[in-house]
């Protein structure tokens, strides 16, 4: 959402934004979302990480308030190699669900990761300079 935008949205209308999900306006029933779940992450183990996060979007989009899809998109991206946005999705999801032990390992996880990841471009860099 753009700044522009987020200015023109009323303080009611925002929360109302924050607290209502998709599912609950369009009555979506929770069976439907589970199922879902159930082969966004059966993809998941196939190893199908576009597919997975195609699903894995769209649950947000139903329900934005539930960490779980957070964590299973944040998964995917890792394995894409998309760390950052990785990262981020587990941020969002630590949004509703603060103490959540899995979301909070991952992220640490996931900070080594593109800290590891940053020293070692940093090497190679410094590495390709010194040889030239």
């Amino acid at each position: 959402m753009s700044a522009q935008r987020d200015t023109q949205i009323s303080p009611n209308a925002r929360q109302f934004l924050e607290d209502t999900t998709m599912r609950s306006i369009f009555g979506i029933p929770e069976e439907a979302l589970d199922a879902v779940m159930a082969t966004a992450y059966q993809l998941y183990q196939a190893g199908r990480y576009p597919e997975v996060e195609v699903l894995c979007r769209g649950l947000i989009a139903a329900d934005h308030r539930y960490w779980w899809s957070y964590s299973l998109y944040a998964g995917t991206l890792r394995r894409l190699g998309r760390l950052r946005e990785a990262v981020e999705q587990v941020e969002r999801g630590l949004v509703f669900e603060p103490g959540s032990e899995k979301l909070l390992v991952m992220r640490d996880e996931l900070r080594e990761e593109l800290a590891r990841d940053g020293a070692e471009s940093n090497t190679n860099n410094h590495n390709q300079n010194a040889a030239a």
